[in-house]
């Protein structure tokens, strides 16, 4: 003798005969957990301050796009002791300490800033 049921393939709920399973109708679905804050793309200054050679690493508190990309790269044109990098907020959050100590060093290449992996120096 055959089961008396058939089950769903994709949730294992026993179904009579010819019944179909409801487990992919939206409103039986378990709520979505709450999504994560989408990553944003910040900029890091490093400023060498002219007079005492001291160096500052800080976030700029803006939203990036486009245009303030271009017109953080021309102020680096023009301002030799200043220098911009982008990276996502994640990263950051994440490894912001050790990104600051490295950008902190007295001189700072391109291969240390590959090195760092995911920052881009504008």
């Amino acid at each position: 003798m055959g089961k008396p049921y058939r089950e769903c393939p994709h949730c294992g709920a026993h179904l009579d005969a010819g019944e179909r399973c409801d487990c992919g109708k939206p409103e039986q679905q378990e709520p979505a957990p709450e999504e994560r804050p989408r990553m944003r793309l910040i900029a890091v200054c490093r400023e060498v301050d002219k007079d005492t050679g001291r160096i500052a690493v800080y976030p700029l508190d803006m939203a990036i796009d486009g245009r303030v990309v271009k017109c953080l790269q021309i102020r680096a044109q023009m301002n030799p002791e200043l220098r911009y990098f982008t990276l996502v907020s994640a990263r950051w959050e994440r490894f912001g300490a050790a990104i600051t100590s490295i950008l902190k060093r007295r001189t700072v290449t391109t291969a240390d800033v590959d090195r760092i992996g995911g920052i881009v120096e504008l």
